[in-house]
């Protein structure tokens, strides 16, 4: 204060005379009232020097907001660049984050929990999520969707390990410990997980990006599962999981070959978004695609896997391109099924027991009292049959029509005819479904649902991914 006490004494002076010459101006408008032309030049000059005034302070304001920021060790990201904001995001590094604009101050906290959360190991920023990112939505319509922005409070998260930003629950009076103890929490390095199914794995290595699988054959002894929770430690962005391979396949199984005795394998897999690949056509988009590279080391330890590693995640170790998205296959799922077990083929092996009864019961209700099944063909059992192909029918109708006798009547040519007949209508219905669809036509064929561990297909919740590009 004594360093700017004649500059903040200056400041007061002008701040006193401005408000006088404004408060002056007031019932001068009252006498331009009747002349239009004046009255708009006086009112743009008072409006181009609120502006000058206006962005003067915001700027004294910014200036101070900045080296406070800086005294403490808060480092202030900007909203525009892209590199700044995939780091805070999608590097995997311990951040801790208050949602301010430049000008304006941190919370009363957060300065003194700031040094303390940088001992601890997590940075500390500063971000306007008010703000618009390069993709043109704000931070808070990025990550926080549901954030109610015209609320008063502080608002801060923390993000680390690739994972979602996790918001701090607020609660009154807010005190610095609070918030360092949010802080270390939420950026723990999680412990070394097992990939027990094929969606624990995507949830612990397709999502993350980057993943080290280690895979063993049984049972890993105590020693090495030791090593790999030390190297866990080591490498924030890389999301380290196991793999039983006496109970589940890898797809990408060629990567590592054939893992033998009670030593682990490992594998290094990395997600890219296709920006390093020169683009096929003319304004093609990037594809994305997946590589790897096994570790061919002969004796395992904390020392080799780790130099390895080091030498991976750097990006001097040449990785292969990997045809298919990373994940695993139940051998056993296939042999658990109703179907690969002798049971009954009219049941449908995708449906959960209990819903397969009630769909019995209920199609046997049916045929009880119609004596059909409705639009499939109904059997002994109730349960509907497949719809039978229309050529083949109108074929075996007109045979019928005959009597048994006329069976050799109907020729191939005839046969041939129908089925022409037949193609020629399926064409037609499936042109008046395409314009009636406004133009929106399906192509191909759809994958073949793999059953789950317990032989029953699922159904997959849509998730929005954490990609970078939806900066």
């Amino acid at each position: 204060e004594k360093v700017l006490d004649g500059d903040l004494k200056n400041l007061n002076t002008v701040s006193g005379e401005l408000i006088s010459a404004i408060e002056a101006l007031m019932p001068k408008t009252e006498e331009l009232a009747g002349n239009t032309a004046e009255l708009t030049k006086v009112w743009r000059l008072v409006r181009n020097q609120k502006e000058a005034v206006e962005m003067s302070l915001t700027e004294l304001s910014t200036n101070f907001s900045m080296t406070i920021r800086k005294a403490v060790n808060v480092t202030t990201i900007n909203h525009a660049d892209q590199s700044q904001l995939s780091s805070v995001f999608f590097s995997g590094d311990p951040f801790f984050v208050q949602c301010v604009g430049a000008a304006e101050p941190l919370h009363r906290a957060l300065l003194e929990a700031a040094p303390k959360m940088v001992k601890a190991g997590v940075q500390p920023l500063a971000l306007d999520c008010s703000a618009p990112l390069p993709s043109g939505k704000t931070t808070f319509e990025r990550f926080f969707p549901t954030k109610n922005t015209s609320s008063d409070e502080p608002f801060f998260f923390a993000v680390a390990n690739r994972d979602p930003p996790r918001t701090a629950q607020i609660k009154n009076p807010l005190s610095p410990e609070s918030l360092v103890k949010f802080a270390t929490l939420s950026t723990e390095i999680p412990s070394v997980s097992e990939a027990s199914s094929p969606g624990s794995f995507k949830s612990l290595c397709v999502k993350k990006k980057i993943c080290a699988v280690f895979m063993y054959p049984g049972s890993m002894s105590s020693k090495d599962l030791k090593a790999i929770e030390a190297l866990n430690q080591r490498y924030r962005r890389v999301s380290f999981l196991t793999v039983n391979t006496a109970k589940l396949t890898p797809s990408f199984k060629d990567l590592s070959g054939p893992v033998s005795g009670r030593m682990p394998s490992l594998v290094f897999l990395k997600h890219s978004d296709g920006t390093d690949r020169p683009l096929s056509t003319l304004g093609a988009k990037p594809q994305p695609y997946w590589e790897g590279r096994a570790w061919s080391g002969e004796k395992f330890s904390q020392e080799a896997v780790g130099a390895w590693l080091d030498d991976a995640v750097a990006g001097y170790v040449p990785l292969k391109s990997v045809k298919q998205t990373p994940n695993l296959v139940d051998p056993s799922a296939k042999a658990r099924s109703p179907s690969a077990q002798g049971g009954d083929p009219a049941a449908d092996p995708g449906r959960h027991p209990r819903e397969r009864d009630t769909r019995r019961a209920t199609m046997q209700k049916t045929c009880d009292i119609t004596g059909e099944d409705g639009k499939g063909r109904s059997g002994e059992d109730g349960l509907r049959r497949p719809k039978e192909d229309p050529v083949e029918g109108e074929i075996r109708a007109q045979r019928q029509r005959g009597g048994r006798k006329t069976k050799a009547k109907v020729s191939k040519q005839e046969e041939e005819k129908i089925k022409r007949e037949a193609e020629k209508a399926r064409r037609a219905k499936m042109e008046a479904e395409k314009t009636k669809a406004d133009g929106i036509e399906f192509v191909g064929a759809e994958e073949e649902e793999e059953p789950d561990a317990d032989g029953y297909y699922h159904m997959e919740a849509i998730e929005v991914d954490e990609d970078e590009q939806e900066l």
